[in-house]
Parts: C-alpha cells; structure tokens; sequence
C-alpha cells in the first residue's frame, strides 16, 4: 500500500501543459485523475516569460474541457508582418488573445484545483530514479514512488535532464521587455494589432522582432520581444539586445531605462527522447515548433497525448510509454509542429521568401 504523501501519478510543472495533461485525464477517466498530485517550484501566480499570443485551437481545448479563463485580454483582429520594404497585412476578427501568461495560467490552474488536483506550490523536483517499474521522485521537500512521471517543467527541464538523453534538445533564444503604452508611437491597442517583424531575416536573423499589445492590471500595456529560433547552428548569431534596442528606439522606448527579460525555448526535434520508462515530457519539455515559437496551442493539446497514453498504459498495465513519440507524431500537435518546422528550414535557408512561408502558415 502506497504510503500517504504518494500519489501514482505525478505531474512536474503547473504551467499550461501539466494543468491540461490533469485537466484531460479528469475529463476521459476520473478515477486516474484522482491518483495525481502535481508539484509546482514556485507559488501562483507566477512569472512566465511569453509574448502571451493564446492563438491556433487554443479557445476550441478550452471549450473541449469546460475551462473559461476569464483574464483581461486583447483579441487582436489584424497582424501586420513587416517586411524589409513592405507590410503583409492579415485581417480576421478576433483572431486570437494576447494575455498576461502570470494571470492566464493562474486562472487555468484554479478550474483544475477547483475539480479536485493537488497542487503542492513551492516545491521543486531534484532527481528521479526508475526502480522496481517505478519511478522514485525526490523534490526539495519529500520523496514519492510512482508509476508515471509527467515532465511538464518547461524549456530546462529538470525531469528531462534527469533522463540522460545522450541528443540534447535544440534552443531558441527570446528576448522581452514590458512598456508602457505610448499614444505618439504606438497604436496598436486602438487598431487591435499585433506586430511581427521581419525585416532582419536577410541580415541574418533566424527569427523576428515582435510588438504586442496586451493588459496588465487592465491598464494598457505593450510587450516587445525578439526572437531567435537558431535554426541552423553553423550560421552567425545575431545580437539580439542591438537590434530590440534599434527597434525600440523608434519608438522612443530606452531600453536601458527597462528589464530586459531573456528565456530559452525548446523546440521540438524528433531525435530526443521524449519518453522513457515510466516518464513522459509536455509541453516546452518536448518541445514546440521552430518557426513562430507559438507555444500555448501546443502546451493545452500536449495534454489530451498524454492522458491517452497515461490511461492506455493502465488498460494494458504497460508504462515503458514507447509509442510516445508515434503518439506526438500522429496527433495534430506533431503534424503542426512538422508543418512548422519543414517551413522554417526554407525560409531560414532562403529556399522560400517570407511572404510564401506566411500564406503558408495562414492556411488551412
């Protein structure tokens, strides 16, 4: 018998992914759900570095579970995807929300707490072990037996480096820095705009400068970032606090008056082990695609993979979880991640031209 502090099923990580991957279990198979417990390193609501675009299916996985998450938002009805010398304008009414990620992920984190999932907050994973066919768990605070671990803890992953995977992921690089609004230069909260800069690409830049509108306290805020997916390795890094710097100062915004926020992201590469015996990774734990960096989609639907095969692994009393890859791979997760990627080697390669790679993208 399983002593009291153990549950058969632990999630690391309350982000986007480990909520969802609780929040499909309860939906499909109430009973497993009521063997999890989740541990979180920190307390909610918690800093997340994203640009905060909830864009693809997201509001469809929402609706699928029953979750509203009802934070300030700003639904943006138009992007504007600069080019070095014109403008790629796309218009759709409410073609997705930019939210405040510390606020979103709170609120998505309660619809779970509230049908039942512990989360034990400000405890942090130090190591796992398989043994026995089970996977022993030892965080700052305690140790757990269990019969699967979900690593849903992010781009560096501790339960991902505990596996020893001999191909290390590959790493995107984004930079970010909040502002507040300034009318004279910035009307992309009065025209719901989004803007994706691309204009770098053929100096070099594997990725785009980003200017986003969104609501922090309700108060009109901009999120300013740029991105480097790294695509191709062997090519020169850009410096990317020099051209946000550049960008910004268009804006009258002095960066050295702001924090500036760096993080990695992981994106997905199918040579990684994303799973092993009694472990499977989410979310920016397995990785997300490498050409926009768009990642909330992704995190909500990495759950529905991982219940299904958290609740197989129980039907046939089977967890090596070998399938796991296939799983991704066949599920619209993988085939958008595969779509993504395929488009961002063109254009990163000069192959295609970024108006090609974005109707690309804007397709159906």
């Amino acid at each position: 018998m399983k002593k009291n502090n153990e549950k058969e099923i632990i999630i690391v990580g309350g982000s986007l992914s480990g909520i969802s991957t609780w929040l499909h279990l309860h939906k499909k198979s109430p009973e497993l759900a009521e063997k999890v417990i989740l541990i979180e390193k920190c307390r909610y609501p918690r800093e997340k570095l994203c640009g905060g675009a909830a864009g693809g299916w997201s509001e469809e996985v929402l609706k699928y579970l029953n979750v509203k998450v009802d934070v300030p938002s700003v639904w943006i009805d138009q992007v504007d995807y600069i080019l070095e010398n014109d403008t790629f304008r796309y218009k759709q009414k409410n073609f997705f929300r930019i939210v405040n990620r510390s606020e979103f992920d709170y609120a998505f984190a309660k619809n779970a707490i509230n049908r039942g999932l512990t989360i034990n907050q400000n405890e942090s994973i130090i190591n796992h072990i398989i043994k026995n066919n089970q996977v022993k768990i030892k965080t700052n605070k305690k140790n757990y037996s269990a019969n699967i671990l979900i690593g849903a803890d992010g781009a560096l992953s501790t339960v991902r480096k505990n596996m020893k995977n001999k191909i290390q992921p590959r790493y995107a690089t984004g930079i970010e820095v909040y502002s507040k609004i300034n009318y004279k230069y910035e009307n992309e909260h009065d025209k719901k705009t989004a803007v994706l800069d691309f204009s770098y690409l053929k100096k070099g830049l594997q990725g785009y400068i980003w200017h986003f509108p969104y609501l922090e306290n309700n108060k009109p805020m901009m999120n300013h970032g740029i991105l480097d997916t790294n695509f191709f390795r062997n090519k020169p890094r850009s410096d990317l606090k020099k051209l946000l710097t550049k960008e910004l100062s268009k804006r009258n915004i002095d960066m050295n008056d702001k924090q500036l926020k760096g993080h990695p992201i992981t994106w997905y590469d199918q040579n990684p082990v994303h799973s092993q015996k009694n472990t499977i990774l989410v979310g920016d734990a397995a990785g997300i695609e490498p050409l926009l960096g768009g990642g909330i989609h992704l995190a909500l639907s990495y759950g529905d993979i991982a219940s299904n095969a958290i609740i197989d692994a129980y039907e046939n009393n089977e967890f090596t979880f070998k399938d796991y890859s296939n799983r991704i791979s066949n599920h619209i997760v993988g085939k958008y991640i595969s779509k993504f990627t395929y488009l961002a080697s063109k254009l990163y390669n000069n192959e295609l031209d970024i108006v090609e790679v974005l109707q690309k993208t804007l397709s159906k």
